[in-house]
């Protein structure tokens, strides 16, 4: 089960994540040493993370399994050592989905096989499970069935995250107990196995309003961003982590109707050392703090999410790996509340100092795995309580009816002439001229000039101007002039001018003008295309990326790597750039240029047709593949289809369809040869007998019948 708690003032919905799960399988006698042991060896770590907010019948839809999701993704990309190519991310995961990408996490494994290398697996679930497996969509994976696809995959550590209710019961299926610490004792190694859950095997895993996630994962992403480094060495190992997240989970848990929640683990390990889980002496963005600042403390990004929570101890410094970016920080103590507010800075980071701060409920729950409960009380959060006013009316904030309440608060329906302003919308906010909401948005936003969300969006933004939203989202943005979602967002964006979003895009762009993302799975159509790396289509004037793992249709493609450029020109980094000089039985000689990616290349050519009185040159654009054969592939096949006009005069047009044998001599030249199908179609009633030296058919009675007919071709490859 998981509790929700509806006491956050500056309620958002997103996330930091939740561990269940470390499964760590590899030889017994194959002996390893922990990173700071054996700075020689190199680490390849593999990410598979997946959150499923639906369980099936009977089950409450989950709030925060997709945004915990995220959170543990960012966390594990910018301080875990998961490479982007590396990780696979899933939202709304259903069962076959989990298998599909364990199977892929299998091929990215074997290919990354390599001496001196240890690889490494994180699988990490958020979502509904009871005593016998996981729920995503209200699908069962069995835990053997889990256990079963984590061997397969060929790494010398694996280790799958599971936050979910009765997720202890994977612990409890290998004979483990509850306890309070973790590596203590004898088992404190880095091989074998290794099995985390963010409860035991009869508690509820509980999820927080007031924190925007569930709290296991709430503490543990605390945790792996420095909080939990004890040592202060800069990094963060498994035992720091886990006893970070163990006991602030059960403070935070003891009030709750949930009741205390514990987490599990079975351990069966061999080898020496503890293993690092993040690292953050490599990065630059990191805020310090001062040894002067005692209390409990909150970190909010300047979207309003709480990225961060723990209790800091007066004497002890220490630091947080953040974004880039402004954030707000509370200072608690048992009587007092303090704020600050600082900007991080992308080179070097920023130091918290206490001369930096001035002076200045009830709980909703859904279970994890479980049915809705009733609201009970639950210990003081960081933040206000939030006043519901279900109806807003506003000309110009603060002149609206939620101020007879005492300020914003919570609105189902927010009205504006020139403005209206909510803390929190959860159903219709319009306005003429600006709709502002200053955390999350649920429901519609419908404005004049411009709609901004200060945390995450969960539905539609409509406006004439532009749209915005801090924290990313799930749903849409129309608008005239521009869209902004700056992090990651799941839907569509469609304006007549640009849009963008600053971290991974699921879903469709649509722009008169020019798209940009960091990330892209899905579809970008507009004038101008960016994205960083690409998992499906770009379609525009100009398109450009990283890694294309789809297709780039465009006037001009530029990218590292692209599996299908169809362009007049693409240029393609790791591609392919060959010139061939051919003669077939149409022209005695023609020059070829092949450019694009390494298996799909665009064709052009020009060349010299020699007839009974004259001669005339011809040109040819096509498209075709490029097949590789053998280990060394110095043979290779070429199949590709193009269309040419033949002669200055016009006389008609030859389209044909090419398969081609190469043998690579030497690097950079080869020689091959093949067949064609040839398709010519006269643009008058004008014989042209000569058009081929072979024997023709034609498709029709006419004079002006298209012809038909297989050719050879021989040619030279440099």
């Amino acid at each position: 089960m998981m509790t929700r708690t509806t006491a956050g003032g500056w309620g958002r919905v997103a996330g930091l994540l939740a561990m269940v799960g470390w499964a760590l399988w590899c030889a017994p006698e194959a002996r390893a040493e922990s990173p700071a042991e054996a700075p020689e060896s190199t680490l390849r770590r593999f990410a598979l993370i997946a959150g499923s907010s639906e369980g099936g019948t009977g089950r409450e839809r989950l709030r925060y399994a997709g945004s915990d999701a995220l959170a543990m993704s960012r966390v594990l990309e910018e301080l875990g050592g998961v490479a982007a190519a590396d990780r696979v991310l899933l939202l709304e995961a259903d069962r076959a989905g989990l298998l599909r990408a364990l199977e892929r996490m299998k091929v990215l494994a074997a290919a990354a096989e390599s001496p001196g290398v240890r690889r490494e697996l994180v699988l990490y679930y958020s979502g509904h499970s009871d005593g016998e497996g996981l729920l995503p969509r209200g699908e069962r994976l069995s835990y053997e069935d889990l256990r079963r696809a984590l061997g397969g995959v060929p790494v010398d550590v694996r280790i799958a995250i599971l936050d979910s209710c009765g997720s202890g019961a994977l612990t409890r299926y290998k004979g483990g107990v509850r306890r309070p610490a973790f590596l203590t004792d004898a088992s404190s190694q880095v091989r074998g196995h290794a099995y985390l859950a963010s409860s035991s095997a009869d508690e509820v895993a509980q999820e927080s309003d007031s924190i925007g996630a569930s709290f296991f994962t709430h503490f543990l992403v605390t945790g792996l961003r420095g909080a939990a480094d004890t040592s202060a060495d800069g990094r963060v190992t498994l035992h720091e982590a886990y006893q970070f997240a163990f006991h602030e989970t059960l403070a935070r848990t003891e009030r709750s109707q949930g009741g205390p929640q514990h987490a599990a683990y079975d351990i069966q390990l061999a080898g020496s050392g503890d293993l690092v889980m993040t690292d953050l002496r490599g990065s630059s963005v990191r805020v310090a703090v001062a040894e002067d600042v005692q209390g409990r403390l909150f970190v909010r990004d300047w979207g309003n999410q709480l990225v961060a929570e723990l209790q800091k101890p007066g004497g002890r410094r220490l630091a947080l790996g953040l974004e880039a970016g402004r954030y707000h920080f509370v200072l608690e103590r048992p009587t007092q509340r303090f704020e600050a507010e600082l900007s991080v800075s992308p080179k070097g980071g920023a130091e918290l100092r206490a001369e930096h701060f001035v002076p200045v409920s009830l709980t909703r729950t859904a279970a994890r795995g479980g049915e809705a409960v009733a609201e009970v009380p639950e210990a003081p959060g960081p933040a206000v309580d939030v006043p519901t006013v279900a109806f807003n009316l506003s000309l110009v904030p603060p002149l609206s009816t939620s101020s007879l309440w005492g300020g914003s608060g919570l609105n189902h329906v927010a009205l504006g002439g020139l403005a209206v302003r909510s803390l929190q919308l959860r159903g219709l906010g319009a306005a003429g001229g600006l709709g502002w909401v200053d955390g999350t948005m649920e429901g519609v936003q419908v404005s004049g000039i411009a709609n901004v969300a200060g945390g995450e969006v969960l539905g539609l933004q409509a406006a004439l101007g532009g749209n915005l939203a801090f924290a990313g989202g799930t749903g849409g943005q129309l608008s005239t002039l521009f869209n902004i979602a700056e992090g990651a967002y799941t839907g569509l964006q469609l304006s007549s001018t640009a849009n963008r979003a600053t971290s991974d895009f699921h879903g469709v762009q649509l722009a008169g003008g020019i798209n940009l993302t960091e990330r892209l799975a899905g579809v970008q159509v507009g004038l101008i295309n960016i994205s960083g790396n690409v998992s499906g289509v770009q379609v525009g004037l100009i398109n450009v990326a990283s890694d294309v793992r789809g297709v780039q249709l465009g006037f001009i493609n530029i990218a590292d790597d692209v599996s299908v450029p169809i362009g007049i020109l693409s240029i393609v980094r790791k591609g392919r750039l060959a010139f061939e000089v051919s003669a077939d039985d149409y022209g005695p000689v023609s020059v070829s240029l092949k450019y694009g990616s390494r298996s799909v290349y665009v064709l052009l050519t020009g060349g010299l047709r020699i007839e009974p009185r004259a001669a005339s040159t011809y040109t040819m654009m096509g498209l075709g593949v490029h097949f590789p054969l053998g280990e060394a592939e110095r043979y290779y096949l070429d199949v590709d289809v193009a269309s040419q006009f033949i002669g200055s005069a016009g006389k008609g047009s030859l389209s044909r369809l090419r398969a081609m044998v190469g043998w690579e001599l030497r690097r950079r030249f080869a020689l091959f040869g093949g067949v064609s199908v040839n398709a010519y179609v006269p643009y008058s009633e004008e014989e042209d007998p000569d058009v081929s030296l072979l024997p023709q058919w034609k498709l029709g009675r006419g004079a002006d019948s298209t012809r038909m007919w297989p050719g050879l071709l021989l040619g030279v490859r440099i």
